[in-house]
């Protein structure tokens, strides 16, 4: 054998080895080019800058709004799709402080009674009945004197599928829970374990209890801690193309993909406990025969001061 032929041959299967790793990773761009066209086009169908309302009125696009302030304020909207009079079944604020890395979670109860611009004084979960999310903006904005930089409005029932996706999120019951209504039966029983889309969903609306909506809006915090927690975790990725449908068919939200990326990335290495969860302090009361949750003004500007404006953050 002559070393001619055998350079040649090794010559040849240098060749092919560069064809072969040329080719994969043709493909590979092929792929991941494909993959993000995929994405964002999921992300168009969630994405909904001018959103219209009852009173005909949208959002205002300001072209000098700093994309990724240093506290980010975004109104979590939940619709429940049993209530013909569309009125918000939750209200939330997710706020990041970029400086600090503090990520928060204010509860506003739904009774909450508040002055509703062009309504007046009312419960504000009527002001999404009333106009819409421009509206139930507004009445945030003014009754906490803070500024709303995005939006997300969803649905619990929508999640069911997501959480059978994940194949149950684990929780813990804290007790046992039973309600037979028209359209809801809550049948749970107390202790650690993991629940299916429709159990989940009756741990959220469970109400009939001494914390009453309380109690449910503390509930509903852990699910979404959870579940955020579940479908950005490594085991789940997986899971994404059937994942990724389910949020864009129950999710409209105005950010953008690069924000939301943004923002699920600062999450993914948040343990549970470090996100910071509360509800906006009140009483129970009754005005002219209707029951309302009546503010702590004071407590409730302590924690707007400190948690979604960063006053004592930033002082310390």
């Amino acid at each position: 054998m002559s070393s001619s032929s055998t350079v040649e041959r090794k010559h040849k299967k240098s060749l092919l080895s560069k064809n072969i790793f040329l080719s994969g990773g043709i493909i590979l761009i092929v792929l991941l080019v494909f993959a993000a066209f995929w994405v964002q086009s999921i992300w168009d169908q969630v994405y909904l800058l001018q959103p219209g309302d009852k009173e005909g009125s949208i959002f205002s696009l300001d072209k000098d709004k700093d994309p990724f302030p240093d506290i980010m304020n975004v109104l979590v909207l939940g619709l429940d799709s049993r209530d013909v009079t569309e009125r918000a079944d939750t209200i939330m604020l997710l706020s990041l402080n970029q400086k600090t890395g503090e990520i928060n979670i204010i509860s506003i109860p739904r009774d909450m009674r508040v002055k509703i611009p062009g309504y007046g004084l009312d419960k504000i979960n009527h002001a999404y009945a009333y106009g819409g999310l421009s509206l139930t903006r507004k009445a945030v904005e003014e009754f906490l004197d803070i500024n709303v930089d995005y939006y997300m409005i969803t649905g619990f029932e929508g999640f069911t599928k997501i959480v059978d996706i994940l194949g149950g999120i684990e929780l813990e019951v804290e007790k046992k829970m039973r309600y037979y209504g028209i359209d809801v039966t809550i049948e749970l029983d107390p202790g650690y374990q993991y629940l299916d889309g429709d159990k989940a969903l009756q741990y959220v609306r469970f109400r009939s209890d001494e914390e009453g909506d309380f109690g449910r809006v503390r509930r509903q915090q852990i699910f979404l801690k959870t579940l955020f927690q579940e479908i950005i975790a490594f085991k789940n990725v997986l899971k994404f193309p059937r994942i990724l449908p389910e949020i864009a068919h129950n999710l409209k939200t105005d950010l953008e993909l690069n924000q939301a990326l943004k923002l699920a990335n600062r999450l993914k290495n948040v343990e549970i406990e470090e996100i910071n969860t509360f509800t906006l302090p009140g009483r129970a009361g009754y005005i002219e025969g209707i029951s309302y949750v009546l503010p702590e003004e004071k407590e409730i500007r302590k924690l707007v001061d400190r948690y979604l404006k960063g006053m004592e953050a930033v002082q310390s």
